[in-house]
């Protein structure tokens, strides 16, 4: 090593723009490595994380590089920007406390501040307060337009459920149902009515060698099927935090008519009205009996 300040670069991209900011990875790493240079430090290590939101502080290698610094005894945390550090304001100033506890400054290479002085900090802040309200923005405009995507008859992409298929329409394509599969799905809707558990007819119908597009069912996979409302012809969004990971409360649900349906609501909500009868009451009987 020829320089006594060591440093590490981190570099992301997000889910939904692959090259926020207009730069890629490579060139984000590439700006680290000349910001590094002219403040006389070697790079140590190089981190990245590709196709993670910075809303969330679920990034492994961003944590291991907070991590890695503290390993260390790192000088300077190189990110192309505010925003490539963290879009989530709380996060990024936990985690430069936390750097800074072990002696390590945040160097970001867009923008030239001195997060030391008054100064450098209240640009830091306004530029941090900038980003999670532009990532707010995105995540509204996104969910906005996949909504009337869907509303409109269009699949918005992601695994195709068992029961249906797709067809193009125009640019875009539909779900559409698959009558063999459709079969499968509405016999699982009719077994649960009937009064068989999930775990069941997971069994029943693998002891039958009818199975889930060449896989064997599980519980689970029963279970999600019976509470999935796309087999009612409905798209449901904003049901998970992206940042969080965790289910929003059910009013704040968006849950929108996209496509034909396999099973009807009545039946639909029959199956949900057993799912909360069938559940075990806390302290209530043997799991032996």
């Amino acid at each position: 090593m020829k320089n006594e300040n060591k440093a590490v670069i981190y570099a992301r991209v997000s889910t939904t723009r692959q090259a926020d900011d207009g730069l890629p990875v490579e060139s984000q790493i590439e700006h680290g490595y000349r910001k590094a240079e002219a403040l006389e430090a070697d790079v140590l290590r190089v981190f990245t994380d590709a196709g993670i939101s910075g809303r969330t502080d679920e990034r492994p290698a961003f944590r291991e590089a907070v991590r890695y610094c503290k390993a260390y005894g790192v000088q300077f945390f190189i990110c192309w920007s505010t925003s490539r550090f963290a879009r989530n304001k709380l996060d990024a100033a936990l985690y430069k406390r936390e750097l800074e506890k072990n002696g390590t400054r945040v160097i970001y290479v867009s923008v030239d501040l001195d997060n030391r002085t008054d100064s450098g900090w209240m640009m830091e802040s306004v530029l941090e307060i900038f980003d999670e309200h532009y990532s707010r923005q995105v995540s509204a405009d996104t969910l906005r337009s996949m909504v009337k995507n869907a509303r409109d008859g269009h699949f918005n992409g992601g695994r195709i459920p068992l029961g249906f298929a797709t067809e193009e329409h125009g640019k875009r394509k539909r779900l559409v149902i698959e009558e063999n599969e459709a079969i499968l799905v509405r016999d699982i809707f009719a077994l649960y009515l009937r009064g068989e558990g999930a775990k069941a007819i997971a069994m029943q119908l693998n002891t039958a060698c009818r199975f889930n597009r060449g896989r064997k069912f599980s519980t689970n996979t029963v279970i999600n099927m019976l509470k999935n409302q796309i087999y009612t012809g409905h798209v449901v969004f904003n049901r998970t935090n992206n940042v969080t990971g965790k289910e929003r409360p059910q009013e704040e649900w968006i849950i929108t008519k996209s496509h034909a349906p396999i099973i009807d609501e009545e039946s639909f909500m029959e199956v949900q009205k057993l799912f909360g009868d069938r559940a075990p009451t806390p302290g209530g009987g043997s799991p032996h009996s």
